[in-house]
């Protein structure tokens, strides 16, 4: 029985449950946003801190940790007959991500993320003595669809609630070489491969002023390289951050004169 007799199956299935769990969200968030807008119509936030909070795009970064749901890339690994990594790629690294969201409504926000992780070094060495001296990162390159259920903090808080998906980008860069021959190659040790996936999370807003909000965030995300990079395919992972974001109000629409006229 080959590999992809058994595994293809398995694939296809989760494509299927992924695209049912995604279409089922999408029709959650937009029922229980129109439910929301009609239970507002004519209400206005008492606490300016909240008014200007749901009535503000977001810009903003995230800091926190990357905890490999994956594959763990060996220790050591053959490249060639005459060359073999080495790497320190453990199941946690750094995560950063920069981030701006555009509020669609006070209960939806649309935003658009660019986040980088350092997996760890990644040594090249070559049997004739030179050696090439690297890192494996990833960068996710999302769109991301927040959600909002209350438009009225929880104890001064903002519970959300978000999915959406991207580009996932890995890459072993070399950035030094020894040795005679390294030099020439490391072009050959450098690799690079990419991903289409979902993202799925949550978490929590905590507007402190009228134009600043800290972030506590969590996401899976489920990365699953066309190829092997550094041994595995597999870089799934979960992130939880915390955020700070600068809160920028929307503009109101200015009326036509003719139109502020004719109210006279």
């Amino acid at each position: 029985m080959s590999y992809k007799t058994v595994f293809q199956p398995m694939r296809q299935g989760r494509k299927s449950r992924v695209l049912s769990i995604a279409t089922a969200f999408v029709s959650l968030v937009l029922c229980l946003n129109t439910a929301q807008v009609a239970a507002q119509s004519g209400t206005e936030a008492d606490d300016p801190v909240t008014h200007a909070f749901l009535n503000s795009n977001q810009a903003g970064v995230r800091l926190g940790g990357w905890s490999n749901q994956g594959a763990t890339p060996p220790d050591s690994l053959q490249v060639s007959a005459n060359s073999f990594y080495q790497n320190d790629i453990g199941s946690g690294s750094f995560y950063l991500e920069g981030f701006f969201g555009f509020r669609l409504s006070r209960a939806l926000m649309l935003e658009f993320s660019l986040g980088l992780v350092s997996r760890g070094d990644v040594y090249l060495v070559e049997e004739t003595g030179g050696s090439s001296i690297g890192t494996l990162q990833v960068y996710p390159i999302l769109a991301k669809v927040k959600f909002y259920p209350s438009a009225r903090p929880i104890a001064g808080l903002f519970p959300y609630l978000l999915a959406g998906g991207g580009v996932y980008y890995g890459r072993h860069d070399i950035q030094f070489v020894t040795g005679i021959d390294a030099a020439y190659r490391a072009a050959f040790g450098e690799n690079s491969k990419t991903d289409f996936s979902y993202v799925l999370g949550g978490g929590i807003d905590w507007p402190v002023a009228s134009v600043v909000a800290l972030d506590l965030n969590a996401q899976y995300m489920p990365v699953k390289f066309s190829g092997n990079l550094i041994g595995v395919d597999d870089y799934s992972s979960l992130t939880i951050t915390v955020g700070v974001k600068y809160l920028a109000s929307r503009k109101a629409k200015k009326e036509h004169p003719h139109r502020l006229l004719s109210r006279r």
